[in-house]
């Protein structure tokens, strides 16, 4: 166990206000810091955060080892980690000062070498940031040294960003689904960028695979030397090729090769897409990035997406026949009550009258579940909870009831609101991370997805550590509301999610990576 140490810090409870909505950097409370140390790490938390606390200690350690050793490097001063318990705890930080998007699930600060992260009630996702961001707290303590070295600019090399997240996800990650399914989609479709063109959410997952290249074409420890050689001549692309030979022309040409190689057989055989479906939206037609989340009404005539328009994300009813846009539903970024649309976890449902939907947003100082009127979206209801965080609400077949998935404190568990009685209960109120909860067709029954022990079938409480159970794999599970009883629907090592019902019959439709790639069950 490590030694614990009690410390306070408070943090400013001022407003500072920036210049819209969805980007303010406002500060709604105090935060009172307890840590513990380790060998390498300050981690700081707060309130009933020890848990986490000790969770990131353990997995900080272990990354840790394994980070030094690929880069070849011991670090030279210990690093803070700073945890939040949620996502918007985490942008009230005044560690960085700009402010902390949705789909920022941790950051470290150059400087000072501090890592900040929100647990947002997945631990296998929260052990991957913990790795990720220590990849880069490293690389910042091996080329920058200091903040001094900055400053004065006698440090002049800028390691590419595809090069820095490429080997935080590449270390934290090694491989998986959804690095292979994008990298599949643009070798298939022949759309490889240059390793200089990737930048955005490619930088991450094309750099992933451009540094899983190396390891196998040359041997991990070519890694190390990338960056020794990269900080002994001060230039990204000398250093490359000092260590393996090639430029980045070079090795842009050699990483294409091998992904073709990998993904040109695959096309064999399969259908294209267009062949089995009609496509109902077009991002270049509509000049926006992604076209997701697509929740049909249970009278099959509308869905409502959620879209992105110049960087902000909305919602939209669409025909379901032609795709064709019917009204905007929600203008996110622009008010208090639609700072963000959850989407990373989005869940849109619908009334089963076709006439309301139920999303989850961010609202100020918390999470808020919005029943909408989707002929009049101006008539809305927000729904308010103690919860760190609420994701993916999904409306019961009678209409009485809402099911969703909350966060508190070290958990995430599966929630259900009576409309009428104004109750709310915590149905799994255990360790393991819940999320994605769907009704069956005669609402009975509640299927999610959960990261619990392969031979657990019941209901636990919060009596196990997370360090007793394994947490980075996940099945699909069935709650009976009549009875309060779990039933395991999958069992296998793959990860199994987003589980759907039939309308119709005892039928549930899931993704699962058992074949490598995610498809559909």
């Amino acid at each position: 166990m490590f030694r614990v140490i009690i410390g306070i810090m408070i943090l400013a409870s001022h407003l500072a206000v920036g210049q819209s909505f969805g980007q303010n950097k406002v500060q709604y409370r105090n935060f009172n810091w307890s840590f513990i140390t380790t060998p390498h790490f300050d981690i700081y938390y707060y309130g009933d955060g020890i848990d986490l606390a000790q969770f990131t200690a353990e997995k900080g350690e272990e990354a840790y080892e394994q980070i030094s050793k690929h880069l070849r490097w011991t670090l030279r001063k210990r690093v803070p980690i700073i945890i939040y318990h949620s996502h918007n705890d985490f942008q009230q930080t005044n560690v960085i000062l700009p402010y902390m998007q949705e789909g920022i699930g941790g950051v470290t600060e150059l400087f000072k070498n501090r890592v900040v992260i929100p647990f947002e009630g997945d631990y296998q996702q929260f052990r991957h940031v913990i790795h990720h961001e220590l990849v880069h707290a490293v690389i910042n303590d091996m080329v920058y040294g200091s903040a001094q070295n900055v400053y004065s600019g006698r440090v002049k090399l800028r390691v590419p960003l595809w090069a820095n997240e490429g080997l935080a996800e590449y270390l934290s990650m090694n491989w998986d689904t959804q690095a292979d399914m994008i990298l599949r989609d643009l070798a298939v479709h022949e759309e490889m960028p240059t390793v200089e063109q990737l930048e955005s959410f490619l930088a991450y997952k094309g750099g992933q695979s451009v540094w899983r290249f190396i390891a196998e074409k040359y041997g991990r420890e070519k890694i190390g030397e990338v960056f020794t050689a990269m900080k002994f001549t001060q230039d990204a692309e000398k250093g490359f090729e000092k260590a393996i030979g090639m430029d980045f022309k070079g090795l842009t040409k050699q990483w294409q090769k091998y992904l073709k190689k990998e993904y040109w057989p695959d096309i064999n055989g399969r259908e294209e897409i267009e062949d089995i479906a009609i496509r109902l939206t077009d991002h270049k037609e509509k000049n926006n990035y992604y076209n997701i989340s697509p929740a049909i009404s249970p009278d099959g005539s509308k869905i409502a997406i959620l879209e992105d328009k110049s960087g902000i994300a909305n919602i939209s009813l669409i025909d379901a026949m032609d795709g064709k846009n019917i009204r905007k539903l929600v203008k996110g970024n622009r008010s208090m009550d639609f700072e963000e649309l959850k989407w990373l976890q989005p869940g849109i449902s619908w009334s089963p009258d076709s006439r309301k939907i139920v999303i989850a947003a961010k609202s100020g100082v918390q999470d808020a579940l919005y029943l909408i009127d989707v002929e009049k979206p101006r008539n809305k209801k927000k729904l308010t909870f103690d919860l760190d965080g609420i994701f993916s609400a999904a409306w019961s077949p009678n209409g009485q009831q809402i099911a969703f998935v909350g966060n508190k404190a070290n958990a995430s568990d599966i929630y259900l609101y009576d409309l009428k009685y104004k109750t709310l209960i915590n149905l799994t109120n255990d360790i393991y991370s819940d999320s994605e909860p769907v009704w069956s067709s005669d609402g009975t029954n509640i299927s999610y997805v959960s990261s619990r022990n392969k031979n657990e079938n019941n209901l636990a409480g919060h009596d196990l550590l997370i360090f007793e159970i394994t947490y980075f794999q996940t099945d699909i599970f069935t709650f009976d509301i009549s009875n309060n009883s779990l039933q395991r629907i999958t069992d296998t090592e793959a990860n199994e999610n987003y589980p759907v019902w039939a309308n119709t019959g005892n039928v549930l439709f899931y993704t699962s990576d058992e074949s490598g790639i995610s498809n559909l069950y």
